[in-house]
């Protein structure tokens, strides 16, 4: 986090919000999946998630891994949010960028038992690059703690 601002870390959390997280290909149609909603190319259209879900539309294999990687995904948003305060818990904000895009990576998969579809999951992988990028320290202290407070 050496030149990493709250500020910064704030804005390239809320330009994950604005690319797709998943894209499905099938045959010459596209089907993106991005936090606010899912896009179709085949007809164009835009829904949003709620309707989404309310309608059943397309559901993965494992439906409940699309909702929480999203709730993940928001809940780091507002925790970086809180470092506009100086309040941010990073290695919270850290914990669910890397849950977000583990748990997206997990919705890409669900789509390959499909025959001819082929998910790309870029906003999931740039999801933990981001962790990594701007919060390895505190990452780094989560997973590789020798086992908490200092033993006597």
């Amino acid at each position: 986090m050496a030149n990493s601002t709250p500020r910064r870390r704030l804005l390239v959390l809320l330009a994950l919000g604005a690319v797709p997280w998943t894209v499905v290909i099938i045959g010459d149609q596209l089907t993106l999946f991005f936090p606010f909603g899912v896009l179709n190319t085949d007809p164009v259209a835009l829904v949003d998630l709620l309707a989404w879900f309310g309608g059943g539309g397309g559901l993965p294999r494992n439906p409940e891994l699309l909702p929480l990687s999203y709730l993940f995904y928001l809940g780091a948003l507002l925790s970086a949010l809180a470092g506009l305060w100086d309040r941010e818990p990073t290695r919270l904000t850290a914990g669910l960028l890397v849950l977000a895009g583990v748990t997206h990576l997990g919705v890409a998969y669900s789509v390959l038992h499909r025959i001819a579809y082929v998910p790309l999951p870029a906003g999931a992988l740039l999801a933990v690059a981001a962790a990594w990028w701007f919060y390895w320290p505190d990452l780094r202290t989560v997973l590789f703690a020798p086992g908490g407070p200092e033993r006597e």
